[in-house]
């Protein structure tokens, strides 16, 4: 499968808009095939192939055109990956192997975590071209909620790295809400 590096924080189920414009990057689009596959690195200049060794796993959605003729797409994380193997072909195209990576589980948000909620969805109102991504946004699903939250962050990827781990849920949480209420407990 194409491995496109990019300096993109995705956890599963979240969407993002691509503007494909490189030759490589369009045949990747052009091969993703029927079932319009491929995976996000996470951009890491100082590696051998430029990325971390984890993926995202995502299909496109949607496809569209920017204002410049420029291919835009849509996709949606579907899983975290490992990253096994990685090749360059003749283009610069990166191709890898890949095994799947275990990630949070859909829970219930839990009472003395609304506010975390609530405050995504007032930034989802704020921004209307965040909110159309999600036409069924789920406020009630912690690892949806926590998911989102830390995807639109204005942190470096590379900061929110350690929560690509599959039981670092309970710590997204607490580390959201640490900085919605300003306190730590």
């Amino acid at each position: 499968m194409a491995l496109f590096p990019l300096p993109v924080f995705l956890l599963p189920g979240g969407v993002t808009r691509l503007r494909i414009f490189e030759q490589k990057y369009l045949r990747m689009v052009k091969e993703a095939g029927d079932d319009r596959h491929f995976a996000i690195g996470l951009y890491k200049s100082a590696t051998e192939y430029q990325t971390a060794p984890w993926a995202s796993w995502v299909e496109i959605i949607d496809f569209g055109s920017a204002e410049d003729d420029i291919l835009t797409i849509d996709v949606r994380s579907k899983g975290l990956l490992d990253i096994d193997e990685v090749w360059m072909e003749s283009d610069g195209l990166r191709q890898a192997c890949f095994t799947t990576r275990a990630h949070w589980a859909t829970t219930e948000l839990l009472p003395r975590y609304q506010h975390i909620s609530d405050e995504l969805a007032r930034i989802f109102n704020q921004n209307l071209e965040l909110a159309a991504l999600y036409p069924e946004p789920r406020f009630e699903d912690a690892a949806w909620v926590a998911g989102r939250f830390l995807e639109v962050l204005p942190f470096s990827p590379e900061h929110k790295e350690g929560f690509c781990e599959p039981d670092t849920l309970p710590q997204a949480l607490k580390f959201l809400d640490t900085i919605i209420t300003g306190q730590d407990d």
